[in-house]
């Protein structure tokens, strides 16, 4: 059992350092920035990242998540030349679609900016993130492809790339360009090209790793190979429907927060200038108490889902489920360790990493969200492993408008504003806890001794 799971750990322990190493550095760094630009830049940056991660959604199609569980499945029966193929022909559409959908973003940049956000500033920032999306989408197919070659080394090292591109730029900036404080809209612009040399470094850390490291060792395996005769793309296309549907879903969700909370705020009677800077509170001071703490399980939904995917193919999905249900135990006992811990000493962390405690007023209605954020990072994928894509696109329909509504209803009103979207996202978060538990453990468990940490036998009435 030991030596099973040596593997297994190793990849946990690289994923958690890695992750928590540019988790630390990147909270440091973000403070950095916001010492230097102030919270509105960051502002319309948020407001823009929604619409880029929909539109690179649209334009990977889902292909990325479709070659993991495709690679996994070739690299099993030794057919490397399918690999190579599979990887091509993804590799070639993504990129002509991105191509075209850049181009077209980068021409409409100035008009879509007015009219998703109302707001003139967005239009530059546009352009960057345009150019951005091509870097973007192939680092997404190449994600993909290491994934499903089960490779996590070149994952961390593509964000280490990534974090250093963006890093480097934006300091050397700082120290040949002029001192800040800059206007928002310079500031904006020295974040957006951050954010397009991060994604250029990253594919090209990428690119170099498949070159020296992977490719040749797939060429030199694939004597053993079966013939390249290989899948045609659009069988692989309609397996990646399911995958970008439910991904999409998620991206409306986000891309409509980011265009509602500015126009729910206007009627609230702000002004754009504070609108940037209450949303820079909210999403980059606030939200990185709630999200900072997963790091620990982020490294382990990485490797839930092709774990869960064989555990079905080998017929001992009960006892997986059993074994994970105790990683489920210590997460909720950690996210609420973390949560009360977060809650009881945000004004003083406020004031060391910010030095105001503006954002600690949204803190107790976004970290109940914490425990349900910790679980869900590991029930999706295993509801992904099983197959449940309509059930995870059903779910995600419902709390898209339960989570509308609630944050429709009170944000525009003074007396909560943004209080009203972290509402929207603890009660969101929690109903999607009950419908994914009940989707993945009692179907396949509905017998077992132990829920999380307690007796099932405590869980049901007694009889007359």
């Amino acid at each position: 059992m030991k030596t099973a799971l040596r593997p297994y750990l190793k990849k946990y322990v690289l994923l958690t350092f890695s992750s928590l190493l540019l988790r630390v550095y990147g909270q440091i760094y973000r403070l950095f920035l916001l010492r230097c630009f102030g919270t509105e830049p960051f502002g319309l940056l948020g407001m823009i990242f929604p619409f880029y991660r929909l539109l690179s959604l649209l334009i990977t199609m889902g292909l990325p998540t479709a070659l993991v569980r495709l690679i996994a499945i070739e690299q099993a029966k030794k057919n490397i030349a399918r690999i190579r193929q599979a990887k091509k022909k993804v590799f070639t559409l993504v990129a002509t679609m991105a191509a075209v959908v850049s181009g077209l973003l980068f021409l409409f940049a100035a008009p879509l900016g007015v009219l998703l956000y109302n707001d003139l500033r967005t239009g530059p920032l546009l352009k960057y993130y345009a150019l951005a999306l091509i870097f973007h989408s192939l680092c997404l197919v190449y994600r993909g492809y290491y994934h499903g070659l089960d490779r996590i080394s070149p994952l961390a090292f593509a964000d280490l790339a990534e974090t250093l591109g963006e890093t480097v730029f934006i300091l050397l900036f700082l120290l040949a360009g002029p001192r800040p404080p800059l206007p928002v809209e310079a500031a904006g612009r020295i974040l957006a090209k951050g954010v397009l040399l991060g994604e250029a470094a990253c594919l090209g850390a990428l690119f170099l790793y498949d070159r020296y490291r992977v490719r040749p060792q797939l060429i030199t395996t694939t004597t053993t190979a079966q013939p390249a005769a290989g899948r045609k793309l659009l069988p692989l296309l309609r397996s990646s429907f399911p995958f970008m549907a439910q991904q999409l879903i998620l991206s409306l969700a986000r891309i409509a927060e980011s265009v509602l909370l500015p126009n729910l705020l206007a009627k609230g009677g702000l002004t754009p200038s504070q609108i940037a800077h209450h949303l820079g509170e909210y999403w980059e001071m606030a939200t990185p108490f709630l999200l900072f703490p997963l790091f620990l399980f982020s490294p382990v939904s990485t490797l839930i889902l092709p774990a869960t995917a064989r555990a079905t193919v080998k017929n001992n999905l009960p006892d997986y489920l059993r074994k994970l249900r105790r990683l489920l135990s210590w997460a909720l006992l950690y996210s609420i360790g973390v949560g009360l811990f977060l809650l009881k000493f945000a004004q003083p962390l406020s004031l060391l990493l910010y030095k105001t405690t503006a954002a600690t007023r949204y803190l107790p209605y976004l970290l109940p969200a914490l425990p349900f954020m910790t679980m869900n990072s590991l029930l999706i994928p295993v509801a992904e492993g099983l197959g449940k894509q309509l059930f995870l696109l059903r779910a995600t329909l419902i709390l898209i408008f339960i989570k509308t509504g609630i944050t429709a209803a009170f944000v525009p009103l003074p007396a909560f504003g943004l209080v009203g979207a972290a509402w929207g996202l603890t009660v969101s978060q929690a109903l999607l806890f009950c419908l994914l538990l009940k989707e993945t453990f009692f179907p396949v468990t509905p017998n077992s001794k132990w829920f999380l940490l307690v007796k099932t036998n405590l869980l049901h009435l007694p009889k007359a």
